[in-house]
Parts: structure tokens; C-alpha cells; sequence
């Protein structure tokens, strides 16, 4: 079952549908964001009912939404999963190289042609989109998304609910604060704080921070 019935919601089933072996039997969401009872072709509850439906001895739960608010929401519906006695679910796609015995957390979604080396570590709640690398030795902590594309050298932390934009490039050795936001193309080098924004120029942060920046910015999933 997956929470959500958006766009992220839609990439997830796809990917599921695809190569996975267990298949999607519905889809919940807050019932404010429930637009009729199907999605997808499949059935669509609101989550303060799921387990009537779903009971969570007998599915698992996949949270497909996105980055908002630096994955604030994304990570609450999470821990509202958990404590409802769901078991949250990780996709791995057949076309990801990671090596034997990865340490990774629950509702993970790792896609395409990413590469995880050897040594690296991911939290609960991350999600890597096609073609991204994380260097040996590096730590991608709870809560964060990495766009498509970007590299994280070896021996890097990215921070707690952290987003790191297409195509950017975190070097080695470098350590990204809780809930920073990495612009697409951006070159990091050097640590940067918590709640930082990292917009074009190589490690150059905006004066604003990352929650400041979100309520101007036009940042969407």
C-alpha cells in the first residue's frame, strides 16, 4: 500500500509494479487530499481509516510523497505509520548497484542506476533518484532526497532532512547540516551549517535560511 496519490505516489508504483514482488494493492492519503476512492485504478482510503482496510498485520506501507518542507511531511506520515503498527516498506531497483550488507532504514526508495560504494550508510526515509552516487564511506542521515544525478564524494555526511538538487556534487570529506538545501548544479567543498542554502557559486550559502527560503521559493514537488 502506498501513502500518497501524486506524482511521487505514481513513480513509486510504477517502480513497484515493475520489478518488485510485491504488488500495490491501494493507495491512502489525508482525507483532505482524497479526490474520489480510486487512484490509479486502485482503491483510495483516507488514512484515518486505513486500518480497516489495510490491517497493518497483514501490508506493508510505502510513503510516496515528496520533499516538502525539506521532508518534514514526508517524515511525519512515516512516524504516523509506524505508530500505527506498520511495517514501511523500501524499493530497491534491480538497476542499482549497492554493495553486500548496505545499512539503510525503512521507506527507502533507491531508483536506477544509482551507486552506493562500499562502506556507505543510509538512514530511514531516504530517497535516491536515478543516476545518483554516494562515495564509500559517506552518510546520508534519516529523512533526505537526493534529485537525479547529483554525487556525494567519499567520507560526506548530508544532514538530517537534507535535499541536494539535481546534478549537484557534495566533494569529499564534506559535511552537509540538518535540513540544508543544495541547489541543481551547485559544487559544495566545504561544510556548510544547519538550515543552510547552497545556491550557486561554489559552498557560497544564501543569507537566508532553508525555512525562509522555502516560503519564498517556488520549490515543488
Amino acid at each position: 500500500m502506498i501513502f500518497g496519490a501524486g506524482k511521487i505516489a505514481e513513480v513509486a508504483h510504477g517502480y513497484f509494479s515493475r520489478d518488485d514482488a510485491r504488488p500495490v494493492v491501494g493507495f491512502t492519503c489525508d482525507r483532505a487530499h482524497c479526490r474520489g476512492s480510486s487512484f490509479l485504478d486502485l482503491p483510495l482510503w483516507p488514512f484515518d481509516e486505513i486500518e480497516r482496510h489495510f490491517p497493518p498485520d497483514r501490508f506493508e506501507m510505502f510513503v510516496g510523497i515528496g520533499y516538502h518542507d525539506l521532508n518534514a511531511l514526508r517524515a511525519d506520515r512515516c512516524e504516523q505509520a509506524r505508530q500505527r503498527g506498520y511495517r514501511l516498506a523500501s524499493y530497491i531497483c534491480a538497476q542499482a548497484w549497492l554493495p553486500q550488507g548496505l545499512q539503510h532504514g525503512d521507506n527507502c526508495l533507491i531508483l536506477d542506476r544509482v551507486t552506493v560504494q562500499p562502506g556507505a550508510r543510509l538512514g530511514r526515509n531516504v530517497a535516491l533518484w536515478s543516476g545518483v552516487t554516494v562515495g564509500h564511506h559517506s552518510h546520508v542521515e534519516d529523512d533526505c532526497w537526493i534529485a537525479a544525478g547529483a554525487t556525494v564524494g567519499g567520507s560526506s555526511v548530508i544532514g538530517q532532512g537534507s535535499f541536494v538538487g539535481l546534478n549537484a556534487t557534495v566533494g569529499h570529506e564534506v559535511s552537509i547540516g540538518r535540513r540544508c538545501l543544495l541547489g541543481a548544479r551547485t559544487l559544495v567543498t566545504k561544510p556548510v551549517p544547519d538550515e543552510r542554502v547552497v545556491a550557486d557559486a561554489d559552498s557560497a550559502t544564501l543569507r537566508l535560511d532553508s525555512t525562509r527560503f522555502l516560503q519564498i521559493s517556488k520549490l515543488r514537488t
